[in-house]
């Protein structure tokens, strides 16, 4: 119950076809096949990453969004404005099953939650970690509208983009 009442405090955004909600403990199972996939995450590893970018919103103020489609509520990923421990700034990220990959899902959710960013933590204040092998991550920043910050990416190796989030003015 009180969960229930504090995620309903959290912002929920909602786009053409999907909506980015407070992230529950009934989406874990996809959050862990998510992990499993992607990263090879054990279901103890995948627990306490889901924890830990949950926990950013009472830690931060921003934090994990579960991303459902409109029209059945189906979990078809995450996208995360938040910190990691050794993060120098928040980051906007994001992991879609294999299912849900290349339908403009990940384009349409992070431009929602870049737009919440800007209205939360205001234009340039966060970034993209990208692994410069990462064509598809790389090519979702540039159509987000993020810039390449190469003094930021000189604190990491040279195989690590870093992109940065900036409103443009008319």
């Amino acid at each position: 119950m009180a969960a229930a009442q504090y995620r309903a405090t959290l912002p929920v955004l909602e786009t053409r076809r999907l909506v980015l909600r407070a992230p529950q403990l009934e989406d874990l199972p996809v959050w862990t096949a998510i992990c499993r996939d992607s990263f090879g995450d054990t279901d103890q590893e995948a627990w306490t990453e889901f924890s830990y970018y949950t926990s950013g919103w009472l830690l931060h103020g921003h934090g994990l969004f579960t991303v459902t489609l409109k029209d059945d509520d189906q979990v078809v990923g995450f996208v995360i404005l938040g910190l990691e421990w050794d993060d120098q700034e928040p980051e906007l990220g994001y992991l879609f099953s294999a299912q849900h990959r290349l339908q403009g899902y990940a384009t349409e959710a992070c431009t929602a939650v870049r737009d919440f960013g800007f209205d939360l933590l205001g234009s340039g204040r966060f970034v993209s970690y990208v692994s410069q092998s990462n064509a598809r991550s790389n090519a979702l920043a540039q159509r987000l509208g993020a810039t390449r910050d190469t003094v930021a990416e000189q604190a990491f190796g040279a195989d690590q983009h870093v992109w940065r989030y900036s409103e443009v003015k008319a």
